[in-house]
């Protein structure tokens, strides 16, 4: 029953709840590392700079995200003038939140943010936390660790800051009440259903109206201009097909590589965490150890690092950065199976065990298919460069697409026709049609510049063909004129008839005797509610948009379909709160109070940005 509730409750959300974007999110948008080196300020925020090296970090993340949503958006529906105001605007809250966060004192120490790394499980394998994973993950969001971790920081402050206002909000008992008596309103209602298509065929239109029509609107139907292109395309997937990267030049550069390679060691601890230097418990867990007591056991028993602590103190892997400088000095000084004496740090006492030792390796059957990648994408770099600039060179004032594709060792295809707005193949990207229809191209009969379509995608266009914009025939239009006089007519009549129900209605007789008199369809609805699954959801939520006060009420629509409803509300019973049972009732005020407190917190945010002293 909870479940079916619950699931009332998110189609009451659509009616209830302002639903507000998270702000914060371990791989968001809406992140920001303050003081990174930069490129250049693109805003500050109460003096604290945005670069632009972090703007177009966060543009890219952005732009990759939405690729991997919707594999079907293109690369100029991601253009800049779209997505950077909306970055910008992101970046400039989360620097706010951070600031202010930070000056109402919250802070994060190092060993809370090691625990969140550790428990990611983006960084894990076999759950225990792994350091290649985690290089990786930065290295593709184009941080150092140390901007990283600072980027981290200042999102888990800010994340304090507006739990803490989360945390605060209430609701009254009251205010619970009258929203349920809203939300679970139920209402009884007849209506009929009078189908358009009934009125439809009863139209006749003279085809001497059609034709006055189409005499004095010829402006509405013209055909629109068309063009098609002969291109020529150059892109890396085009150079990549003919490169050949021989076997020997593989293994030297793997040789050259290996000389100079410097295997990178990561050290797995393990530790028994303490509050402080108590030498009684120390001496004690010692001993311990000393008579042969599993270290695992001990860590389980004493530490008060709970999340290691229930696997033995294991903290996986460390690259000697991602502890406190004195743990991963002591670290250093173990052999495997070593336990080191007390190391105090900032958040505790630690006694650490060195569990595993591993060292990067470079091997030939492991790098040599990474080397003949990188040597493919070098020559591909060096070709495109070449051909781009010989590209740029000849296109300016070439005469013919044939003889410019022999000279770029390329091939010139034809387009198919496209529009202004749309078209297929070279022709779906606006870019092209923009030039397409620029007037060098389309009157002037040059080339058009160098366009760059996708990444490493390059394309020249020439004028083929153009059509231009003409009236079609009346042949053509004829029906297209006739279905929308005749839409345009049953819209009225069907409005009308709306009108003489009601009027009816308001008369004294019901829903059922205009049904049956017309002879159309009817339907009597008990006790709904604004989600009852059954119903058809249009009639229904049209039926809640009657305003009633207590007596009947009536109202005539048009539905989606363009049918007519006519609906009768005759009875509504207010929801109840008490009625519901303790576990709807609990979800219910959680999801009401959640509401209010996201409404309230992104007022506040709003609050902070506009105090801030932003410079753009």
């Amino acid at each position: 029953m909870l479940d079916s509730f619950r699931g009332k409750m998110r189609g009451v959300s659509i009616f209830i709840v302002i639903v507000i974007g998270v702000i914060f999110t371990f791989t968001g948008i809406g992140s920001i590392s303050l003081g990174g080196a930069g490129s250049g300020e693109v805003a500050t925020v109460n003096g604290e700079a945005i670069t632009e090296q972090e703007l177009l970090l966060e543009l890219q993340r952005l732009r990759n995200r939405i690729r991997a949503e919707n594999s079907s958006i293109t690369s100029e529906e991601l253009d800049d003038n779209t997505l950077r105001p909306i970055v910008l605007k992101q970046l400039i809250g989360s620097a706010v939140a951070s600031q202010n966060a930070l000056n109402q004192g919250m802070a994060v120490s190092t060993n809370m943010l090691n625990k969140v790394l550790m428990s990611v499980e983006a960084f894990q394998t076999d759950e225990k936390f792994d350091e290649d994973r985690y290089r990786y993950f930065i290295r593709n969001r184009g941080q150092t660790n140390s901007e990283f971790k600072l980027q981290l920081t200042n999102e888990m402050v800010s994340g304090q800051l507006f739990d803490g206002y989360r945390l605060s909000g209430f609701i009254t008992d009251q205010m619970l009440s009258s929203i349920a008596e809203l939300v679970f309103q139920t209402r009884s209602y007849y209506y009929l259903t009078v189908p358009r298509q009934l009125v439809l065929e009863n139209i006749e239109i003279p085809e001497t109206e059609i034709k006055d029509f189409y005499a004095q609107n010829g402006n509405l139907f013209q055909s629109e201009e068309q063009v098609s292109v002969d291109f020529i395309e150059i892109s890396a997937q085009l150079l990549k097909r003919d490169i050949l990267v021989e076997k020997s030049e593989l293994v030297a550069r793997f040789r050259d590589e290996a000389e100079n390679f410097i295997p990178a060691i990561s050290r797995r601890a393990a530790h028994i965490l303490l509050p402080d230097l108590d030498s009684d418990l120390i001496s004690e867990i010692m001993q311990a150890i000393s008579i042969g007591e599993s270290f695992e056991d001990l860590a389980e028993k004493f530490s008060t690092d709970a999340g290691s602590a229930a696997i033995g103190g294991d903290l996986g892997f460390t690259d000697g950065s991602t502890f406190p400088e004195s743990f991963e000095r002591a670290l250093e000084k173990l052999s495997v199976g070593d336990i080191s004496d007390p190391v105090p740090t900032e958040s505790g006492v630690h006694i650490i065990k060195l569990l595993e030792v591993q060292q990067s390796r470079f091997q030939e059957d492991e790098q040599l298919p990474r080397i003949e990648r990188e040597i493919v994408n070098e020559r591909i770099d060096s070709l495109l460069n070449e051909k781009l600039a010989t590209l740029r060179e000849l296109s300016f004032n070439a005469e013919s697409m044939t003889e410019l594709a022999e000279q770029m060792d390329a091939v010139v295809s034809e387009s198919s026709l496209m529009t202004r707005a749309a078209g297929d193949g070279i022709g779906s990207f606006k870019s092209v049609r923009d030039a397409a229809f620029s007037d060098d191209v389309l009157f002037n009969g040059y080339a058009s510049e160098v366009l760059e379509i996708e990444p490493d995608r390059f394309t020249v266009v020439k004028l083929n063909r153009h059509i231009k914009t003409q009236q079609k025939e009346y042949s053509d239009v004829s029906m297209e004129i006739k279905r929308s006089m005749a839409s345009d007519r049953a819209d009225i009549k069907l409005n009308r008839l709306g009108q003489d129900f009601i009027s009816k209605l308001e008369s004294g007789e019901t829903v059922e005797q205009l049904a049956q008199s017309g002879g159309f369809q009817w339907q009597v609805v008990l006790d709904a509610d604004r989600t009852t699954p059954s119903l058809d959801s249009e009639v229904n939520a049209l039926a809640f948009s009657v305003v009633f006060g207590g007596v009947k009420a009536h109202a005539s629509f048009l539905s989606r379909s363009k049918d007519l409803l006519v609906i009768t509300v005759y009875d509504r019973k207010a929801g109840d709160y008490m009625a519901l049972s303790i576990d709807e009732q609990s979800s219910f005020k959680d999801s009401i109070a959640s509401s209010f407190t996201n409404r309230e917190l992104e007022s506040y945010h709003s609050g902070l940005i506009e105090a801030a002293k932003v410079r753009q």
